[in-house]
């Protein structure tokens, strides 16, 4: 999928600091040095908003002339697609299969970590399922439809965070993982928007935009599942002598 590739592209660049970058290349001398500015111009172009925005106009492009997803103007996609998307199955699996499988750094870490996870995956399909189901979107134009999917985006963010605190997840977790995903979402919103107010994705009832976003959706669950245990094996000392689920952090 395009917007898979585009999210993996963001997350590969996000993933290292500067330093990290100029380490890697110091080796190959003056060459790397020249491949080091390049890289490192990227690195901050990347987090703009402008950026986003033409890398996006970049992709409909290409969609548009060499995919050639649409014909005659109208949209392979149709409401089935959307119903039957792959991220409710990958939900499923990662929910059922994955996450209980899930080990961490000690057995506390295990419990609150599979617990986080679990609700973070639930929240996202009982909310994007009320919101396709209400099929509201398909009547919106295109501000109104912009507006419908940044509620949703907070919706489901509110949804899970509130869900954690009462079952108990540790407030430093939430916060790392917040803070780990903040880039993630920000430029995923960002491309939701330019999805929104482009013209290519214009088709009957908003499906192919519809669809669309939950692409990008999914590649956020993918990206979160990739980064939780980094962001376990970043706290330090803050979950001693906790407990969770009958298990002691220690």
């Amino acid at each position: 999928m395009i917007a898979h590739i585009y999210i993996y592209f963001i997350k590969y660049f996000l993933k290292m600091d500067v330093s990290e970058i100029l380490k890697f290349l110091e080796k190959y001398g003056i060459r790397g040095s020249i491949v080091a500015v390049i890289v490192v111009v990227l690195y901050f172009l990347v987090k703009t908003k402008w950026f986003t925005k033409f890398f996006t106009f970049i992709f409909d492009w290409l969609i548009e002339h060499l995919m050639k997803k649409k014909s005659n103007g109208k949209s392979d996609i149709t409401e089935s697609d959307i119903i039957n998307h792959d991220i409710f199955n990958y939900i499923d699996f990662w929910m059922y299969s994955k996450v209980p499988a899930f080990q961490f750094s000690t057995e506390y870490r295990t419990a609150v970590f599979r617990r986080y996870l679990s609700i973070y995956l639930k929240s996202h399909k009982e909310v994007l399922l009320k919101y396709i189901n209400s099929k509201h979107y398909e009547e919106m134009n295109d501000s109104e439809l912009w507006s419908s999917l940044l509620s949703l985006i907070n919706d489901i963010i509110y949804s899970y965070e509130k869900e954690m605190e009462i079952a108990g997840i540790p407030r430093v977790v939430i916060s790392k993982m917040k803070n780990k995903n903040n880039d993630t979402i920000t430029l995923t919103i960002d491309l939701i928007e330019g999805i929104c107010n482009s013209q290519f994705y214009q088709s009957e009832k908003n499906w192919l935009k519809i669809y669309s976003i939950l692409n990008i959706i999914l590649s956020i669950l993918e990206n979160t599942i990739a980064n939780s245990e980094s962001v376990c094996n970043s706290i330090n000392g803050q979950l001693k002598g906790l407990t969770f689920d009958g298990k002691t952090e220690p």
